[in-house]
């Protein structure tokens, strides 16, 4: 696939069919993500993958603390939307509309997004990326640039993926069941698939006009 057309194919897929990725495509669409650029070539990138079984017991035990009132521990803070500057957190009210359009109500797009949400998206591949605690906050760079290739190269190759805090929000849990060494720092998790042809799948979320974001100085 030609790479602007990769550029805007990659989307968030919400919602995957259940099939599973063969092993040898996940190899490939990590040792593409390989290609990318880290602080003195560093690489701190390492990647857990969660096959079909490992994914289920991972659905599972959120599901149990969920039902618990276990309250999420990620290893990278979040931030309440109120607190967030005003740009950013206009264009997530903005991205929050567009949701509620895109379903009949906002009844509709709650519970469509909540469900896909629960369970998490019905992805059977799991790709949960971490950089040594031992490192600096460079290090987060380089592994947003390490996710960002390993997606398009996932789009290339027919796959679907979402990039999520859902997925490593209860990080412990996490680490206890892919053996992540505790001397490794939990990122982001990468759900990874085929999509399922659903409407939620249909959303594609805008993105500000060029000028609102480059700015030249001659």
């Amino acid at each position: 696939m030609e790479f602007d057309k990769v550029i805007k194919k990659r989307k968030s897929v919400r919602m995957f069919n259940g099939d599973p990725v063969d092993q040898d495509l996940i190899v490939q669409v990590v040792e593409d993500a390989m290609q990318a650029p880290s602080w003195v070539n560093s690489q701190p990138w390492q990647v857990y993958c969660a096959l079909e079984e490992t994914t289920a017991i991972i659905k599972q035990t959120y599901h149990d603390n969920d039902a618990k009132g276990k309250k999420p521990a990620p290893e990278l803070a979040v931030m309440p939307r109120d607190e967030w500057a005003d740009r950013p957190r206009e264009n997530m009210k903005e991205w929050g509309h567009e949701i509620v359009h895109h379903f009949t109500d906002y009844d509709e797009a709650h519970a469509v997004m909540s469900n896909a949400s629960n369970i998490l998206n019905a992805t059977e591949t799991l790709l949960v990326i971490t950089v040594p605690k031992k490192s600096p906050e460079w290090s987060l760079v380089d592994a947003g640039a390490f996710a960002q290739t390993l997606m398009l190269s996932a789009t290339n190759h027919g796959l679907g993926t979402l990039i999520s805090y859902n997925s490593v929000r209860y990080a412990d849990d996490l680490r206890e069941i892919l053996h992540i060494p505790d001397d490794e720092r939990i990122v982001v998790g990468i759900e990874i698939g085929y999509p399922e042809n659903d409407k939620i799948n249909s959303f594609k979320s805008q993105r500000q006009p060029l000028e609102n974001v480059l700015h030249f100085k001659k």
